[in-house]
Order: C-alpha cells, then sequence, then structure tokens
C-alpha cells in the first residue's frame, strides 16, 4: 500500500525543486528509510537543508543507508536520477564503493572527511567514465545523540581538472560544511543575522573573538560600507542563496591592523517548517594566498612577457601536451608573422622541410622522458634566406612537482654555424692534405711531457697500444748517435726561434731502421713560456733510399762513362793500328761501337741493373742472321748478367761475328754458327759458353794475333775474372768462356 506522503508535518520536503517533488511522490514502501511522516528530526533537518540548497548534497541514512539528495546532487546523478531516490548508497554507486567505503565508515564512526578532486570512474550513463569530484562526509546525530547517518556536500570537479583551470579555487571553495572541516562555517539567525554558530576555522579568520549571540554588524563593525550586511541583508528578505567569489574583505583582528582578505563563500538560506527564511547558513573559503598567488601570477607573466619581448632571443612555451602556447616579439622580427602564428604547431611551417622529421623527433623524444632538449635546426626567415637556429628547451614543473610543459630559448647561431661548417671544410681539407702527404701530427705539451699524436704519427713509429702518449716514447726510439743531437737542437728552439725542422734515425720494433723529417712551431703562454710544440713527421727513408741510390747511379755512371770512353780509346786505337786504308778502319771503328751501343741498349731498358744473357748473344749476331737462312744457333738456360759482364760479352760475340764474316763460317752460304751455355752451379755459380762455327773454309792458323783476338782473350778474360780461349781448328773457328757469375 503507497504510504501517505502528504501533509503540514511533511514541510522539511517542501520546495520547488524536482527532488523535493520526487520525495512527496515516492512510493517510500520499498524505501529502507520508510514513510517520512517516520523520520527523526535530525533527518528533517539535513533533508530541508538540502533541499533548499543550490549546492549538491545528498544525505544517507540508517543502518542501510538509504538515499536521499537535492536538485543539485540529481545533475551529479545522471540516469541514476530519478530511481535513486530512497535507494541504498551501496547499490546506487556500486562501482565506486570500494573506493568510498572507507570514507562511509569513517562518517558513521564520528569522523568526518574531506576530498578534493577525487578521481572516480563512475558508470552513470550506461559506460563508465573518469570524474573528479570534492566533497565532505560529515556524521549526522539523531535525537539520541547517536550517529542516524552521514551528510555529503559535494560538487563535481570534473571540468575543472580537465581544463587546468582555477583548480586551487575549486579546492579552496569546496570546503567541509562542518565543524571539523577546515572551511568556514556560520550560522546567522534572524533579520539581525545573530551569531549561533562559528566554527574554529571562522574564528580564526576573524581573531578569536567572542561572537556568539552578537549581530554580524556589532561583532565586525569594520565590514560596514564593504556590503557584506547589504548581502545578508538581501539573502534573508528573498530567500535566494549568494555566492561570492573571491571577495574582497577587510578585516581587524584585536590588537592588530587591518588586513586586506579575499574569500569564497555561500550564504545559504534556513527555512522554518513554513519555508519562512530564519536564518542563513555560511560556508565560505580563504583564497586571499591564491588571489594574491594569482595577482602575482598575472604581474609576473607580464614582466616575463616584457622582458621576453625585448630579448634579442627567441622566447618560447609549451603546455604539459607540446603544444606552444607562447612565443616572444622576436618571431615576428625574423620570420614577418605575428607570434601567435606559431602557437600549437604553426612552428613546424618555419622549420627547413628537411630538418622537420629530426627537428620533431628530438622534441618528442626529450618532451617524453621529461629531460632538456638541445638542438640545431634550419629555418626560412622573413626573407626567404636560411638560418641556423640553436633551439634549447626545460621541463617547467609546477610548485607540487606537476609537469607543465616546455619552456625553451632560440638563438640565431647562423653565423656561428657558417664558421663551423668553413672550419670542418678547412680541417677536412687539412687531413686530406696530410693524408695525401703521408704526415703525421703531433702535439707536445711542453708542461707534463704529453703528446697527441694521430694515427699516421703512431705507425710511423711502430707505436703499440698505449704506447705515444710521452715524449720520452718517441725518443726512446731514436738511434743513440742521434739522441743528443735531437735534444740539443730542442734546447735550441726553445729558447730561439721556436722553430725545428730536423732529420733522424728511429729503429722499428721489426728491427728496421727508418730515417724521419720533423717540422714543427713553439707556442708559448700569456708570459712567454714555453707552452706547447705542435708539428709534423714524415717518413723519409725511400727518399733517403733513392739519395742513396741516386748516388750510386752517378758513381756507377761515372765508372760506366769511363770504362765506355776507355773501350772506345781502345778500339780505335788498335783499330787504326791493324788496318791499312782509312775505309777499312771507319767500317771497323763503326761495327764495333754499334755492337757497343746495341748492348747499352739493352743495359738502358735493363736500368743498368743487368741483362739477359740470351738478348745479350742475340743482339750480337742478329746483323748477320735472316728470316730466310737458318745458320744461327742459340741455346741455353735463362743467365742473368751484370752490366759489366754484359757489355765484355757483347763486344768479344761481335768481334766473333765480324771475323766469321770476314773469314770464317759466314763468309760462304752453308756455314753454320753454334752459341752455348750452361751453368755449374756452386759458390759462385760458373758460366760455360761456347762459340762454334763449322761448315766454313777451312781454317788456318794466324801468324799473329789481331785486335780482335787480342780483345777477346784477354780484355774479355779481366773483365769477366774468368778464362777465354780461343782455337783455330780446321773444321771452324771455337771459343769458350768460363767465369764466374756475379
Amino acid at each position: 500500500m503507497r504510504p501517505d506522503v502528504t501533509g503540514p508535518e511533511l514541510y522539511f520536503l517542501g520546495g520547488d525543486g524536482e527532488a523535493g517533488a520526487l520525495m512527496r511522490s515516492l512510493d517510500w514502501s520499498a524505501s529502507p528509510l520508510g514513510n517520512p511522516k517516520q523520520w527523526p528530526q535530525s533527518l528533517r533537518t539535513v533533508v530541508s537543508l538540502m533541499l533548499n540548497s543550490k549546492f549538491p548534497m545528498f544525505v544517507a541514512w540508517g543502518p542501510e543507508l538509504g538515499f536521499l539528495y537535492n536538485d543539485g546532487y540529481a545533475e551529479i546523478l545522471g540516469a541514476k536520477h530519478p530511481a535513486a531516490m530512497g535507494g541504498r548508497f551501496g547499490d546506487i554507486w556500486s562501482e565506486i564503493w570500494p573506493d568510498i567505503e572507507p570514507l562511509i565508515g569513517k562518517a558513521l564512526a564520528g569522523e568526518a572527511s574531506y576530498r578534493e578532486d577525487l578521481p572516480l570512474v563512475v558508470r552513470r550513463r550506461s559506460f563508465d567514465e573518469q570524474a573528479y569530484f570534492t566533497f565532505s562526509y560529515s556524521p549526522v546525530y539523531d535525537e539520541t545523540g547517536g550517529i542516524g547517518g552521514m551528510f555529503c556536500a559535494v560538487t563535481e570537479t570534473t571540468r575543472e581538472v580537465e581544463a587546468r583551470a582555477s583548480l586551487r579555487a575549486e579546492k579552496d571553495r569546496l570546503q567541509s560544511f562542518f565543524q571539523q572541516a577546515p572551511g568556514l562555517m556560520v550560522m546567522l539567525i534572524g533579520p539581525e543575522h545573530v551569531f549561533e554558530l562559528a566554527n574554529p576555522s571562522y574564528l580564526k579568520v576573524i581573531g578569536e573573538r567572542e561572537v556568539i549571540g552578537k549581530t554580524v554588524r556589532e561583532a565586525l563593525p569594520e565590514l560596514a560600507g564593504q556590503d557584506f550586511f547589504e548581502i545578508l541583508d538581501g539573502v534573508y528578505a528573498t530567500g535566494e542563496p549568494f555566492v561570492g567569489r573571491q571577495m574582497p574583505i577587510t578585516l581587524q583582528r584585536p590588537g592588530e591592523p587591518p588586513r586586506s582578505l579575499y574569500f569564497d563563500f555561500v550564504y545559504q538560506p534556513i527555512t522554518d517548517s513554513q519555508g519562512r527564511v530564519i536564518g542563513i547558513f555560511g560556508e565560505g573559503h580563504d583564497v586571499t594566498d591564491l588571489k594574491r598567488a594569482e595577482i602575482a601570477l598575472r604581474e609576473s607573466e607580464e614582466r616575463f612577457r616584457t622582458v621576453a619581448d625585448s630579448a634579442p632571443a627567441l622566447i618560447w612555451m609549451s603546455d604539459e601536451t607540446g603544444q606552444i602556447i607562447f612565443a616572444n616579439h622576436h618571431y615576428e622580427t625574423l620570420f614577418g608573422n605575428p607570434a601567435n602564428d606559431l602557437e600549437g604547431e604553426g612552428w613546424t611551417r618555419v622549420v627547413h622541410p628537411e630538418d622537420l622529421d629530426s627537428f620533431r623527433s628530438a622534441y618528442l623524444r626529450a618532451f617524453e622522458r621529461r629531460e632538456p632538449v638541445s638542438v640545431n635546426t634550419r629555418v626560412r626567415d622573413r626573407d626567404g634566406q636560411i638560418r641556423w637556429l640553436r633551439c634549447e628547451g626545460v621541463p617547467r614543473l609546477g610548485s607540487d612537482g606537476r609537469f607543465l610543459g616546455f619552456t625553451g630559448c632560440n638563438v640565431d647561431v647562423s653565423e656561428a654555424k657558417q664558421a663551423e661548417i668553413a672550419l670542418r671544410d678547412s680541417e677536412e681539407r687539412f687531413s686530406t692534405a696530410l693524408t695525401i702527404a703521408d704526415l703525421g701530427t703531433f702535439d707536445w705539451n711542453l708542461r707534463d711531457n704529453t703528446v697527441v699524436a694521430s694515427e699516421r704519427t703512431r705507425a710511423i713509429f711502430g707505436f703499440a697500444e698505449g704506447e705515444g702518449g710521452r715524449a720520452e716514447d718517441y725518443f726512446s726510439r731514436m738511434l743513440p748517435e742521434d739522441v743528443e743531437r735531437v735534444r740539443a737542437e730542442v734546447e735550441a728552439m726553445l729558447r730561439g726561434s721556436g722553430r725545428l725542422d730536423t732529420q733522424y734515425r728511429i729503429h722499428l720494433p721489426d728491427g728496421s731502421i727508418r730515417y724521419i723529417a720533423s717540422l714543427s712551431q713553439l707556442y708559448r703562454d700569456a708570459q712567454g713560456q714555453p707552452e706547447r710544440e705542435v708539428g709534423v713527421f714524415e717518413d723519409i727513408t725511400e727518399q733517403k733510399q733513392w739519395e742513396e741510390h741516386q748516388l750510386l747511379l752517378i758513381n756507377e755512371l761515372n765508372h760506366r762513362v769511363k770504362n765506355t770512353l776507355a773501350t772506345v780509346q781502345s778500339i780505335a786505337s788498335q783499330t787504326l793500328r791493324t788496318t791499312e786504308t782509312a775505309a777499312e778502319a771507319k767500317t771497323a771503328i763503326e761495327s764495333r761501337l754499334l755492337a757497343l751501343s746495341r748492348t747499352h741498349d739493352v743495359l738502358t731498358r735493363e736500368n743498368w741493373e743487368g741483362a739477359d744473357l740470351y738478348e745479350i748473344v742475340e743482339q750480337a749476331v742478329a746483323p748477320y742472321s735472316s728470316e730466310s737462312e737458318d745458320r744461327l744457333h742459340l741455346s741455353g738456360p735463362k743467365v742473368r748478367l751484370s752490366p759489366r759482364m754484359a757489355l765484355a760479352l757483347a763486344m768479344a760475340l761481335q768481334e766473333l761475328a765480324t771475323n766469321a764474316v770476314k773469314y770464317g763460317a759466314l763468309s760462304n752460304a752453308t756455314g753454320q754458327i753454334t752459341v752455348t751455355w750452361n751453368v755449374e752451379q756452386g759458390e759462385p755459380s760458373t758460366l760455360d759458353l761456347r762459340w762454334a762455327e763449322s761448315g766454313g773454309p777451312a781454317v788456318r792458323t794466324p801468324t799473329r794475333r789481331g785486335f780482335g783476338s787480342r780483345l777477346i782473350e784477354r780484355s774479355l778474360a779481366q773483365d769477366l775474372g774468368g778464362n777465354v780461349q780461343i782455337a783455330f781448328a780446321p773444321t771452324g773457328v771455337t771459343c769458350t768462356v768460363r767465369a764466374p757469375l756475379t
């Protein structure tokens, strides 16, 4: 049966609100609260206060915590309203029960609690959503003095938290409504606004004055002219609550000078059973610090903007999501557009496209890690010119340690960057030049004897890992006979011009000796004392070897020229002595000089380091061979001759061939010449060479020895250091040569 919820005794359910109307029309038979006519007076008072408040409130009463709320709280319930009215607290908010049950337990145990911006995941629109609430849970005492239930004044702060706006003001504004709460609470009765209740927080603000039983005008006379008396009169007369935000007020505690403060407060009318206003409930918060902080912040921001806009650098600031929220006026100077064009991600339009991805990655990586960022990037200025910026930023934290974003400064480093690029190019060219020149570098600190050397220097001196870092490492490599000289040269450099150009020898770990050239310059400190010696090393071993080789070649050439001239002189002298006519002498001399020339050609091709025996023999007999005749036969192993042996054999073979043409095997059409040789191995090895003629005219032993025979038997034997014999057999001339190979 539907209980009767009508009658004047239900005055506490009065009001024009939807919640009051719902209470008046609700079937209370299923509610753990039962018929409102049986509700205790304490519950009625709270319900009346709640229904006549614009502030969201609810009360949970009895063992099962029956749930009652006003219109303000209905908005918080969302789709749970109106079914939640009269229901069980735990059923209505089952999804957040584990979070709030400890607080409810405290309230039912007599301990009030307060939470500011408490995060809760609620399900009030058929889906889970993150919401934030600032509320107080306070015990409500019944007529027996026991705790009959709990009362909550609550406001949803989701939007404020998400918007990061006026968080502290909301915290201050939503303080507890009861004595244990930190907020200021006061109960004023009657049209004169007599103090009936004032909590400790309120008394502390006004200076612990005796105010109970006094009117506001008597207790706080300094409020005259500040509109507070008039505001109270208006609330009492109209029954409409008044909400003040950061209201300025001047208070003067006893014995102290006046103080200017700021408060957030609510004046809520209290009505009797007939709905008449009988008093005013006031709740407020001292927001002086917040207001002053806001004023200081605003002034600070103004100073910051003034300083930032005056700075020659580019100052910027981001929010906690990484979006740019501030850029100083210098951006407009550099890029030609208003600074606010760079807010958000507008900055990406000025970064060079080739640098954008790397710059964004570096910035986001530092942003995610909450660590400083420093990166160089190219931008296009207002004239389209490429400029370099050094972009640096650091995390910005609030007083509570909360990350707020980044603050940064970008400096135009175009000139420095161009100088850096030019220096790098110069260093690369210098390094390339050193590499091409095969030079090693060193930097000798004369104060501590340490040396910084290039890899090429370490290679020149044959240093292993860990070596080459001290000056003594280099002196220890020098040959003893060079060390004292070089040390003396270094001392002279320190006392003199400061430039050293020297050469010395070093011995490497593999036992080899290398020649080193060193060219260095001395650097002095501000007091003129020697500080560093910087220079280069060059391995000139091959140059030294070439110089020695060149000297040897010059000496060898001198010797060979003398020998050649002596040979020519002998050829001319002997030829003229043994020939009867000038024509014969001319022919003989020319043929012998031609043979000498052909041998010189062979040696020249071989750089006068020797010649192949086969080629020497072939060159000697080449004038007497033809493709149509096969009268010359050469055979023997590959033998390398010294220049001296090559010249001697060539001259002897030419003489043998000339005689064969005149008198021997080549003087007719059938004669043959065979030249054979072999090498007898030993220390030293011995060359055996044989010239044999056959098929020519019968040979008669000559009555006297001519120049050719003497050239062959004497000069050849002497030049070869061996034995040479010529035999005039009737069948043909033979010549045998036996000489050591060197």
